[in-house]
Order: C-alpha cells, then sequence, then structure tokens
C-alpha cells in the first residue's frame, strides 16, 4: 500500500491540482514555513498500513479509527517499535458510524476546523470492509453490513468536508454491474457535495507486492481547496 500512495495516488494529487510542485513524494521532504503540510484523517485504519504510506509520502497523521481492538493494537505496537509518533489528535476505537452524530461527531468536527484555521490541508483515507462486493464474498452489496460502511464514509466525507480524501475497496464494486451502479451513485453524491474525481483499478503485483490483487482507487479534491499550493513547491 505504501507503492500505491508513492507511485498513484501522490503523484495523481500533483497532476490534478499542484500540490506538490517539484515534490518527489518518493523522497521524504520538509516543509517550507509558509506551507502547510496536510493532516491525514484516517478510517477504517486497520494495523495502519495505508498510514504508513502517507506518512511516507509526506503526509502528517492526525486521527485514526478502527473499531477492531486487536488492528488497533497492532497499529499502537508497531508504531512504538519503529519509533513512530502517534497520531496527533489520538485513536477513535469506535463504530465509523458515530462519527456523524453524537459526541465523536462533534469531536471530530472541532478537530476539523481546528486544524483548517491553523491553515493546515485536511484529507481523509480509508478502505471500507469489502466483502460485500466481493465476488468472493457474500456479495450482499450496499445492504451488508460491511457494505453500508462505503454509503457511510462518503456521507462523512460530505458532511466534513476535508481538502481531498481517498477511497479503496475491491474491483466488485467497480465492475458487477449492481455494484457499480451503487458506486457511481457514490460518486454522484461526491460531485453535488463540490469534488472533483478520479478513479482508477489497479493491482498490487504491478507496484512490487507479491500478490494479485486488483483494487478500486477512488480520489477526490474539493474544488474550493484546488486552487491552494500546500506544499513549497521548492522541494
Amino acid at each position: 500500500m505504501n507503492e500505491y500512495v508513492n507511485t498513484i495516488i501522490a503523484p495523481q494529487a500533483a497532476k490534478n491540482i499542484s500540490l506538490f510542485g517539484d515534490l518527489n513524494p518518493l523522497q521524504e521532504t520538509e516543509c517550507d514555513s509558509n506551507f502547510a503540510k496536510p493532516y491525514i484523517f484516517s478510517f477504517f485504519s486497520g494495523s495502519g498500513f495505508l498510514d504508513l504510506g502517507f506518512e511516507k509520502a509526506g503526509y502528517t497523521i492526525a486521527y485514526a479509527n478502527e473499531i477492531h481492538k486487536p488492528f488497533l493494537e497492532a497499529y499502537r505496537h508497531s508504531r512504538q517499535k519503529m519509533h513512530i509518533p502517534e497520531p496527533l489528535y489520538g485513536y477513535f476505537a469506535g463504530d465509523v458510524e458515530d462519527c456523524l452524530s453524537g459526541a465523536e461527531a462533534k469531536r471530530l468536527s472541532s478537530l476539523i476546523q481546528a486544524t483548517k484555521l491553523e491553515g493546515q490541508p485536511v484529507g481523509f483515507i480509508g478502505g471500507p470492509p469489502c466483502p460485500d462486493f466481493s465476488v468472493g464474498g457474500k456479495n450482499r452489496g450496499q445492504h451488508g453490513e460491511n457494505g453500508r460502511l462505503s454509503q457511510i464514509y462518503i456521507d462523512l466525507i460530505c458532511k466534513q468536508q476535508p481538502d481531498f480524501f481517498v477511497f479503496e475497496n475491491v474491483k466488485g464494486l467497480y465492475r458487477t454491474i449492481r455494484h457499480r451502479a451503487f458506486f457511481d451513485g457514490l460518486k454522484a453524491q461526491l460531485i453535488e457535495a463540490g469534488y472533483s474525481l478520479t478513479e482508477r483499478l489497479i493491482n498490487a503485483i504491478d507496484y512490487g507486492a507479491p500478490q494479485d490483487r486488483e483494487r478500486i482507487i477512488l480520489f477526490g479534491v474539493r474544488q474550493t481547496a484546488s486552487k491552494r499550493p500546500l506544499i513549497n513547491s521548492r522541494h
């Protein structure tokens, strides 16, 4: 997943909205004090591999959400072993749906607003659980226990309005006719909320991972954020 970020997501961001100028996403960089380093709010964080990829590409992990306790313990343990700082705003060990309403939703909104007021761009990343869209899984689609989480993640993006986001899922969501209709509906919702979108079906094996694993990556940028220089173009 680190390689996905370094070779697909970060370069696509640079191409679409000039976030990075001459930045090489394969190199760790230091940002000029006049430019903001994007803060990442991570959902369905698992053991944190996608988060590590973004950190390697020069982002800061600000918030991590994971409901499954063993995964969150692995996330914490691995960061301690690798001497990587904890997320700036800590962890939320609960249901992502709680980020839409209630106490955690209010806390999340406050954190995002405070981050934006400080001039830091905000990004959401997440790969909602995929068995309900997988041809080898339950195939229950958007109405399944896991499938509904994709809708919740998109609702969360539309509500909190991060400057950019990444959505990752299995190819079944993209290629299966009845699931594709749901995917197209999610994209329509995001466009209505003010996001410019780009998508790509990629295979892990093409980026050095020893797995023949296809995934759909949807990347979105809020149109009002797309004109801002976020990182010093000298780097």
